[in-house]
C-alpha cells in the first residue's frame, strides 16, 4: 500500500530510488518490519504529510518522524500558541472561547490556578506533556472532549404534591395546603424538616383535619 502510494505521489522519482526489482523487494521488507502495528489512519496521515514536506520519497527514519503528529499537522495551535492562550485566559477560563478542546484540557491538567500563579518554567513543561498526549490521542482517532459536569438529580417533590392533593380534596384551601406541605421540601431525616412537620401536625389538629402528615 505504501509503495503503491509512493509510486503515484513521486512517479519517476520513486522509480529512480527503487529502480530494480531486488532493491524494491528488499525495501518493502524493511518498511513492512518498521511499520508493523501502525494503523491505516496513521499511515494515511503520514502519507499526506509526505506530499507537503518531502519532494523525494522519504527514508524509513523520515517517514517514522511523520508518524509523530505535531499540533500544527492536526490543525491545532502550536505548543507556544496553546500555552500562551492557556496562560492569558487562566483568569477567566469559562468566559473564553477556546481555540480547541485540547488546549483547554491541557490547561485544566496544569490547573488554572497554577497557570495564574506559577512561573512559566514550572507550568510550561507540564502543559507541554499534557498537550502532546492529547494530540497523540486525537491522532490515534480517539474522541477528545471535556468531561461532562456531574449534575445533581432533580429533587423529588412527589410526596409534597400528593399531600397537597389530599388536603385540597378534603376542602383545604390550595394556598394553605401548600404552606402545610412546605416541610416536605426539607431534606428527609433533618431536624428542620421534623420541626416544620410538628407545626403542620399542630395546625391540622387545630383545623380538625384528620389526615396523616407524611414523614
Amino acid at each position: 500500500m505504501i509503495f503503491a502510494r509512493f509510486h503515484h505521489i513521486y512517479t519517476h522519482r520513486f522509480e529512480s530510488a527503487y529502480g530494480d526489482e531486488t532493491t524494491l523487494n528488499q525495501a518493502k521488507r524493511e518498511w513492512a518490519m518498521s511499520l508493523a502495528g501502525m494503523t491505516e489512519v496513521q499511515l494515511e496521515f503520514a502519507l499526506e504529510r509526505c506530499k507537503r514536506e518531502h519532494a523525494w520519497p522519504p527514508t524509513i527514519a523520515e517517514f517514522l518522524k511523520l508518524l509523530q503528529p505535531t499540533p500544527e499537522s492536526l490543525g491545532l495551535p502550536s505548543l507556544d500558541q496553546a500555552y500562551l492562550e492557556a496562560s492569558v485566559n487562566a483568569h477567566h477560563p469559562q468566559a473564553h472561547r477556546w481555540s480547541h478542546v485540547c488546549v483547554q484540557l491541557a490547561a485544566q491538567q496544569v490547573s488554572y490556578h497554577a497557570l495564574r500563579s506559577e512561573a512559566e518554567r514550572i507550568t510550561k513543561p507540564v502543559f507541554k506533556n499534557a498537550y502532546e498526549k492529547l494530540c497523540q490521542r486525537l491522532f490515534n482517532g480517539e474522541t477528545v472532549e471535556l468531561p461532562r459536569a456531574n449534575t445533581l438529580p432533580e429533587p423529588d417533590y412527589s410526596d409534597e404534591r400528593n399531600f397537597v392533593d389530599a388536603l385540597t380534596k378534603i376542602g383545604v384551601d390550595a394556598v394553605q395546603a401548600q404552606a402545610l406541605a412546605y416541610y416536605l421540601e426539607k431534606p428527609k431525616g433533618s431536624i428542620v424538616r421534623e420541626r416544620y412537620r410538628k407545626k403542620t401536625i399542630a395546625q391540622l389538629q387545630e383545623m380538625k383535619v384528620n389526615i396523616n402528615a407524611p414523614e
